[in-house]
């Protein structure tokens, strides 16, 4: 019993509470924090019994774990969801597609606050449907993967998959978002404008220039009844990006004057918003103030500008 009063030191008391404390804001189990500190479960669990024999072995990786989350804390965050001249255009693009239930498209260049326009009206919105396309899920397959999983659709055979699917839309007064278009095959494409005109849903696509060649088409009747559906069209491109957006994104952050003039240079390059985003995230974490010499700096090792 002595024995184990004299493991029961400050340190030790400390380091009990702070792993305590740390499932409880983390929601972890103590397995998984036993991962963390690469110890086994049953040492994590022996050292807050007090009975694990070399309790110091663990306090000194708890003390790692204090350290890293003490930084994760003070690290610089990206700044978050500003209304800027291009997310105006995304959403008024999806609310035009929500209120009248027509098709629209938002395309153009990368990195520059579509998607999270995107994000920001599902996040506003509770009757908005927001999926994200990728290769994997070009196809109609996939479309219709993304939409049941949404729509608490269970069924799996494709054909009536889809009529399920058109069940809940109709007159849900719902609006289905889809980012990164662009890697939709053409037969999925017209597969959603089919879903749209069943149902009467509106249908925001949002990527890259290469959704609106595929929309376009080059002239062909299948092409033309697609191209035909939209109702709203919005090309936004680095060079829509104003001062004034740069301001609203890193004015609370950023007071010199030089300093937002290289971001906003990097913003109007192919760098886009992402990349004047990055470079400052990066500034901060090195320098722990952004000013025009630290991004200069950081522009050079990322061969950015």
């Amino acid at each position: 019993m002595e024995e184990r009063n004299e493991k029961v030191t400050m340190g030790y008391v400390e380091a009990c509470n702070f792993i305590r404390q740390y499932m409880a804001s983390s929601k972890k189990t103590q397995a998984q924090v036993a991962r963390e500190l690469d110890i086994s479960p049953a040492t994590l669990s022996g050292f807050l019994a007090g009975t694990y024999k070399a309790p110091h072995t663990v306090i000194s990786k708890i003390e790692e774990l204090v350290s890293i989350s003490s930084q994760k804390k003070v690290a610089p965050k990206e700044p978050g969801y500003t209304e800027t001249n291009i997310s105006k255009n995304v959403t008024n693009a999806i609310r035009y597609s929500h209120l009248q239930g027509k098709i629209s498209v938002v395309y153009g260049d990368a990195g520059i606050g579509k998607t999270m326009a995107f994000r920001n009206y599902l996040e506003n919105n509770a009757l908005a449907i927001g999926i994200t396309i990728s290769p994997t899920y070009s196809s109609i397959t996939g479309v219709n993967e993304k939409l049941a999983e949404q729509l608490g659709v269970r069924e799996r055979v494709s054909r009536k998959q889809t009529q399920e699917i058109v069940n809940k839309l109709k007159d849900s007064g719902r609006v289905v978002v889809i980012d990164e278009a662009q890697h939709l095959t053409v037969r999925a494409l017209n597969h959603l404008r089919c879903i749209a005109d069943e149902s009467g849903v509106g249908i925001c696509f949002i990527g890259n220039d290469e959704v609106y060649s595929k929309l376009k088409g080059t002239g062909r009747a299948d092409f033309a009844q697609l191209f035909s559906r939209i109702g709203m069209r919005r090309q936004v491109l680095v060079s829509n990006i104003t001062k004034q957006d740069v301001q609203s994104v890193f004015g609370g952050y950023v007071t010199e004057e030089d300093a937002l003039e290289l971001l906003y240079r990097i913003c109007r390059t192919n760098y886009g918003m992402r990349g004047a985003v990055n470079v400052f995230i990066n500034t901060a974490a090195v320098f722990e103030e952004i000013t025009s010499p630290g991004l200069t700096k950081m522009m050079h090792e990322m061969n950015i500008g």
